[in-house]
């Protein structure tokens, strides 16, 4: 799986450093300029297109025929072209080392990467100093973001070790292969793959908000105080979600028949000794995850089983091999929790 960061992107990371170790990690969060210096020290440019035309004339060798016709030869003995500017297509470049970014029309209006910050800078609706996790391009600059961090951690109640920080993540395209996009995420971005996850993790949430491509700078920002507004009610939906799923109580019957249900063992008469043998290590590394130390305190409760399900599938389940352990663990994962859930619910109805 690449990382798409080549030796042109910078990014920075806060604290933690990415998997692929690239970038520069800040030991403490930076202030915009910082953060900016590292991630986007550039900005996109919008530049006409041409293209070479090659000067024809008729065969000498051949007066006789008007169709055939053959290039004209500069004074070189080369083949002459004249330029032409193309109508309705621009590049994009970066302002500092005039590499391509993308071919886009001319409908197509670029936000700049200061722009993007501006609106970073805006989300924090309380006064106090953003908190700018992780930043930086991708594919050379094709592609750029910024996440921004919560000021406080989200806790479930009830849960010593159900603290999940939720996050801000504002990405945009300078190829034209994407729009201008605000998002709630649980996902920390650091590369390529993460930035993926986070387009699916957010419009799985609902909480994805496109950006339309005006000139107003201004508007940009009242869309994304409107957007952030919609994220912090995602997460409280979220989190009350999670909060009534810990009082939920589950009997040690429901759990047996959650287990059952959740990793099913086709009939007897269907099934050989290396099929069933398989059902019985994986459910093994199911009760392995809920009876672990992460689940401590939140035992027999429909929180505990969606829990140790999302931890099962994420580590614990085969995989053929890390690529297909990612698509699983986290383009996947939506499905899988939602599952769980509902299993978890009819569980608790068990010996009630």
């Amino acid at each position: 799986m690449s990382h798409g960061i080549t030796a042109t992107d910078g990014m920075f990371t806060v604290r933690q450093a990415a998997w692929h170790d690239l970038g520069v990690v800040f030991e403490d969060y930076p202030n915009r300029a910082e953060a900016q210096q590292i991630a986007h020290p550039w900005e996109p440019l919008r530049e006409p297109l041409f293209r070479h035309i090659p000067l024809m004339m008729q065969n000498p060798d051949n007066p006789g025929d008007i169709n055939d016709w053959i290039p004209q030869l500069d004074t070189d003995g080369q083949p002459a072209t004249r330029t032409e500017e193309l109508s309705g297509w621009y590049a994009n470049q970066r302002s500092d080392n005039g590499a391509m970014l993308g071919v886009v029309t001319d409908k197509y209006t670029t936000v700049k990467n200061s722009e993007l910050w501006d609106i970073a800078e805006a989300l924090e609706q309380s006064g106090t100093d953003v908190m700018y996790e992780t930043g930086g391009s991708l594919r050379g600059g094709s592609q750029v973001w910024v996440l921004v961090r919560l000021q406080e951690p989200l806790q479930i109640k009830g849960d010593m070790r159900g603290e999940t920080i939720p996050y801000f993540a504002l990405q945009n395209s300078h190829d034209g292969s994407g729009s201008f996009r605000g998002q709630a995420t649980m996902t920390r971005i650091v590369c390529m793959n993460t930035a993926h996850v986070s387009d699916m993790d957010a419009r799985a949430r609902g909480t994805e908000f496109v950006f339309r491509h005006t000139k107003n700078v201004g508007e940009r920002i009242s869309m994304a105080k409107q957007a952030l507004s919609g994220w912090r009610q995602s997460i409280e939906d979220w989190k009350t979600q999670q909060e009534h799923l810990i009082t939920v109580k589950v009997t040690n019957e429901g759990v047996q028949q959650f287990l059952e249900k959740f990793i099913p063992k086709p009939p007897e008469h269907l099934i050989s000794e290396r099929v069933a043998a398989n059902v019985d290590e994986d459910r093994s590394k199911w009760l392995g995850a809920y009876r672990s130390i992460t689940g401590e305190g939140i035992e027999n409760t429909a929180y505990g089983l969606v829990a140790a399900s999302t931890e099962y599938a994420e580590w614990h389940r085969k995989a053929r091999n890390a690529e297909s352990r990612f698509r699983r663990t986290f383009l996947s994962r939506n499905r899988i929790v939602t599952d769980a859930v509902g299993l978890a619910l009819e569980a608790a109805t068990v010996g009630a």
